[in-house]
C-alpha cells in the first residue's frame, strides 16, 4: 500500500540528504580526531627536540664557561701572580746597584762600593732587604781589608 502523498518524495530526499550529511560529519569527525592526534604527536616531537637542542646548548655553554674560567685563571697566574715584596725589593736593588758595585770592586774602589751600599741601607724602600745589603757591605769591607 503505497501511497503517493504529495510531500513523501521531498521527505525521502531530505532523509537521504540528512543521512549523507551525517556520514560526512562522521568522516569529518574521524579525520579531525586523526589531525588532533598528529598535531599532538608533532607537539611532543617538537618538545623533545627542544629538550635535546637546549640540553646540548646548555652543556656547550657550561663547557665553554669552564674552559674560559680555567684559561682565565692560568693567564692571571702567569701575568698577575702576587709577588713577594721582599723579592721585588731585592730585584729592584740589584737592578739599580749591582753593575756599579761590581765595577767599583773590579777597579779596586772598595770605598765607593761600601758607600753605595751604606746609602742603600738608609733608603726606606730597601728596608725589606736590609739584611742582604748589610751582608754585601760586610763582604765588601772584608775584601777591602784583605786587599790593603
Amino acid at each position: 500500500m503505497e501511497t503517493n502523498l504529495p510531500g513523501h518524495d521531498a521527505l525521502n530526499k531530505l532523509n537521504q540528504r540528512i543521512a549523507a550529511l551525517e556520514r560526512t560529519l562522521a568522516e569529518a569527525t574521524a579525520q579531525n580526531q586523526t589531525l588532533r592526534t598528529e598535531n599532538h604527536d608533532l607537539h611532543e616531537d617538537y618538545a623533545t627536540l627542544r629538550l635535546h637542542k637546549g640540553g646540548f646548548g646548555f652543556k656547550s655553554l657550561l663547557f665553554a664557561g669552564a674552559v674560559g674560567t680555567f684559561v682565565g685563571l692560568v693567564v692571571c697566574y702567569l701575568f698577575f701572580r702576587p709577588k713577594d715584596a721582599h723579592v721585588e725589593a731585592f730585584a729592584r736593588f740589584q737592578y739599580e746597584h749591582q753593575f756599579n758595585i761590581e765595577l767599583a770592586i773590579s777597579q779596586g774602589d772598595f770605598e765607593k762600593a761600601e758607600h753605595t751600599l751604606k746609602e742603600s741601607l738608609e733608603k726606606p724602600e730597601n728596608q725589606l732587604v736590609k739584611p742582604e745589603i748589610e751582608f754585601a757591605r760586610k763582604i765588601v769591607g772584608a775584601a777591602r781589608r784583605r786587599c790593603k
